[in-house]
Order: structure tokens, then sequence, then C-alpha cells
């Protein structure tokens, strides 16, 4: 759902567009919206991106196969290892997904529709001091939905996996679910034993409270046992994520309505700005060109002027309406008016109380009067009037990013019941 981050960006581009243009208080409202949205951790679509990793002989793959129903991953009986990362994929994933996918250079690819909506990645084994494995870990984490960290009854608590991974990792253990997978090795009391002794090396690697199940993928002349728990669970939390993804879109799409209300653009930028300026500036040039700065001439092009920065103000409505009558009063107005007209005199000097006859003349000293207003006054009410369509245009965009958005959201199919886990 590339959408979403289309949506966050547009937001961040509304917020800086609308500062100084409504009140702080509705622009710190928008802003934490925005904060919240894109602090949101993990993969911004509808698809829950899970990476399994464990240390070598773990039983990933196992666990793969395990939930996917059927042998998708390769599993070695003479040294069990990961030598080519793996996607598990549902049919019918954004695009984005493919995306995220090349990035992390995972190109071997199955499409399932087991889980509609969750993606499994088989990542090589992490049980190395290479600080780079650590460091590749490190950057995956922003980028998915979380880690199922696989381990088994011998080396759960391996020293190189809580020392160099787990703990320095400790800060995103929300995005964590350990797996302690291969328990048809232990009996009862072993089981609870391995169990407890990984509770405290978790707390001591700083996860207070880790998501934890006990599993075997892969029994010898068996089925699998508890993976349908562990299948529950991430049920959950796809169901989790995509109401929170919605909840997201929703604040997003109150937030622009705020802004809009707050500046006055629920019924659109558009004023005709350059259309109502341009017919403006020519009555009042070719009045002036023809007539000269009479005092009756001049009082019309006044009226003319005032007569459109008000019209301006009411239809911009908000903040841009008190900006154009503050900013644009009649003593401002007069004076770019007048200063034109005294240009206009100068280069093109008439004897007085004539008319310009000769239209080349006319015409010129139409461009001067043009040329002054449009610099002493025109480009100052453009300024106000393009920053008001700029935000307009980006609240529009934001809207329709997140309509779309929570329709991508809403098409995504129900997550079907895993069997025979």
């Amino acid at each position: 759902m590339g959408e979403l981050i289309s949506v966050i960006d547009g937001l961040d581009l509304v917020v800086a567009l609308a500062d100084g243009q409504v009140h702080p208080d509705d622009l710190a409202q928008a802003r934490a919206k925005a904060h919240i949205a894109r602090d949101r951790r993990g993969y911004p679509g509808g698809t829950l991106v899970l990476a399994l990793l464990g240390g070598t002989g773990s039983g990933k793959s196992s666990l793969l196969n395990a939930l996917a129903g059927e042998p998708v991953a390769e599993v070695s009986a003479l040294r069990p290892h990961t030598t080519r990362p793996l996607a598990w994929v549902p049919a019918g994933a954004e695009p984005a997904l493919g995306q995220l996918l090349d990035r992390l250079a995972v190109g071997d690819r199955v499409v399932h529709e087991r889980f509609p909506g969750i993606a499994l990645l088989d990542l090589t084994d992490v049980d190395s001091i290479d600080p780079s494995h650590r460091a590749a870990v490190e950057a995956l984490l922003p980028d998915i939905d979380g880690v199922i960290w696989v381990l088994d009854p011998v080396k759960y608590n391996d020293r190189v996996l809580h020392e160099e991974f787990i703990a320095p990792l400790a800060d995103s253990a929300d995005q964590f679910v350990f797996v302690l997978n291969q328990i048809d090795r232990l009996d009862g009391d072993g089981l609870t034993a391995v169990l407890d002794d990984l509770g405290a090396a978790l707390a001591g690697d700083g996860v207070a409270r880790p998501v934890t199940f006990a599993v075997a993928a892969d029994p010898p002349g068996g089925s699998p046992v508890g993976v349908s728990a562990l299948a529950a669970h991430l049920r959950h939390r796809l169901d989790a994520k995509r109401l929170h993804l919605g909840k997201v879109l929703a604040d997003t799409r109150r937030a622009i309505r705020m802004l809009a209300d707050a500046a006055g653009l629920r019924r659109g930028g558009t004023v005709h700005f350059e259309e109502r300026w341009g017919e403006a500036v020519h009555s009042i040039s070719t009045d002036l060109a023809v007539n000269g700065a009479t005092p009756v001439v001049v009082e019309q092009a006044l009226c003319t002027l005032e007569d459109l920065v008000g019209r301006l103000a009411a239809e911009a409505g908000g903040p841009f309406a008190a900006r154009l009558r503050q900013g644009f009063p009649t003593a401002v107005v007069e004076e770019a008016l007048l200063t034109a007209a005294a240009q206009m005199e100068v280069e093109i000097p008439r004897p007085a109380g004539r008319r310009v006859v000769d239209a080349e003349q006319r015409a010129r000293a139409a461009e001067v009067v043009a040329d002054e207003l449009q610099h002493r006054l025109g480009a100052a009410l453009r300024g106000v009037v393009w920053e008001r369509a700029a935000l307009a245009a980006s609240l529009a965009g934001v809207t329709v990013d997140a309509l779309r958005a929570e329709a991508s959201l809403q098409r995504s199919e129900p997550v079907a019941t895993a069997g025979g886990a």
C-alpha cells in the first residue's frame, strides 16, 4: 500500500504549507497526527511482513513449511541451513511489497493463498559474531512489521544470539515473537525448564514481556505441534495492524478537514485571480492611457482595485481573508495606483487636459500602468493567492490519497484460517 507513504508525505507537506496560515493550536494538532503517522515502524502496507531469524539448525525453514502447509523452503538433513533468502508472499499483494523484497535482495518468492495478508521472509542464519549481520537485522526492522526468532532446545541460550542480536535490539522488542522449535525433543518437565530459562534469558536481554510459542514444526513421523497457535497470533497481528493503519488514515483525514476548515478551504482554493486581475488591470490601464490620471479616472480605478481585493478576501475566507484585508488596505492600493499613474505621465507626457489619440502612445501608456501595478500590487496579491492555492491543492491531494489507501485497506481479503497446523 504505497498510498500510505503518499498520505504521510502529503500530511507533512500540508503541515509545512499551513504554518503561519492557521491558528497555532490547529497546526499543533495536525503536526502531532503527522508525527504519529510518520513514527510508526514497520512495512507501510496492508500486508503483515515478518522475518524468520535464527541460528543454524533452529528449524526456520521447517517452521515456514509448517505454516505454509506444504514444502516451500528447502530443509537439509545433513547441515540444516538457509543459504538463500526466501519470501512467502500472499497472492495479490500490493506492488510496494515487491519493491521491498527487491531492496532486501530477496529474489526467491513463493506466492500463496493460505494466509491472505501475511508475508514471511526466511532469511539467512544469524549465529555469527560478524557485526555486519546484526547491522543487517537492525536495518531490516524499520521496513518490516516484526521478527520471528526461531530457537531450538540446544542453542536457545546461545551467547552470540542474545549478546549480539536480541539484547542490542531490545528497544524493538514489541516487534519480536520468540518460537521455541523442536519441542518434540523435550519431555514435559524439560519443556517447562527450557521455557523458564528462556524467559529469564530474554528478561536479561531487556525483553520484559516476550511473546513466546513452543512448537514442533517437523516432528519425526508426526504432524506439526503448536503451529496453529502461532498462526492464530499472526492473524491477530495482521488484524491489529490493519486496524491501526485504518486509524492512522482516519486521523489523517480528520487533520486535513480541520486544517481545511481553519484555512477556509473546505470549498476549494480557486478564486480565479489571474482572470480577475487581468480584467481589472486592462480596464484601469486603458482608462488611464486614454483619459489620463484625472480625479474621476483615478477614483474609478481605486474602486475597481478595492472591489477586487474585497471579493478575493470574501471568497478566500479564514486567515487568507485577514491577510488580504490587512496587507492591502486602501492606503496601500491607492499608493500603488498613484505611483503607476505618475510613472505613466513621466514616460508618456501629454498636454494638460488632452486625450492620447496616438494608438502607439496609448499602448505604451497602458503597458507602463500595467507593469507598475503588477510590480507594486499584483505580485504581492498573487503571492497570497498562490499560497492559498498551493495549500488547497495539497489538502485535496492528500485527501484523495487517504481515500485510496482506505479503499485499498478495505479491499484486503479477510484472513483465512490455517488448517492442519
